[in-house]
């Protein structure tokens, strides 16, 4: 459990923007940047590696929480957490992709909630630190076989894992 105490207010509240209209942030050559059709997604690192969501699953973007372990509960389950009077599950994706720990009181470490679409409560996950929110084209995403992810986005330097919300919190209900 971390030491940093809940606030009253989201760091980001993401329902209160337009994320449509967000600039095209990705480090990609000019080719991405004239084609604005795409979707936007939160780029953030677990441990070196980039993942992203898409922003459009992403309610908010707090500060991380203290949680509540829950006796026998699965490792990928950090437990319950109160977000403003709302209780709300937080996974740990470092256990789902077999990274290091979340240093959750890290300075620069977030807590990314997600909007519930099928579930009656709000799911959260903490990150190491969020990098960008960018817009990727259907085509300059690949296609992977993989149980958590839909796809990667690769740019000259940097590869983006992109994560599939659904599948994963199909597989762990």
């Amino acid at each position: 459990m971390n030491d940093i105490a809940p606030r009253n207010e989201p760091l980001f509240d993401l329902s209160a923007l337009n994320l449509q209209n967000l600039p095209e942030t990705f480090p990609a050559a000019g080719k991405q940047a004239e084609n604005q059709d795409g979707e936007k997604f939160v780029v953030f690192f677990l441990d070196d590696e980039l993942f992203a969501v898409s922003a459009a699953e992403v309610a908010e973007i707090a500060r991380p929480l203290e949680f509540t372990p829950l006796p026998n509960s699965p490792a990928w389950l950090h437990g319950i957490a109160n977000l403003r009077g709302q209780i709300i599950s937080v996974l740990n994706l470092s256990k789902i992709f077999n990274k290091p720990a979340v240093a959750a009181a890290g300075a620069k470490a977030k807590l990314i909630v997600l909007k519930p679409h099928t579930a009656t409560a709000s799911i959260a996950f903490p990150v190491d630190r969020l990098n960008e929110v960018v817009m990727l084209a259907p085509e300059n995403i690949e296609a992977v076989d993989d149980a958590f992810l839909f796809g990667t986005a690769t740019t000259e330097t940097v590869l983006v894992k992109l994560l599939d919300t659904e599948k994963l919190l199909a597989s762990l209900l």
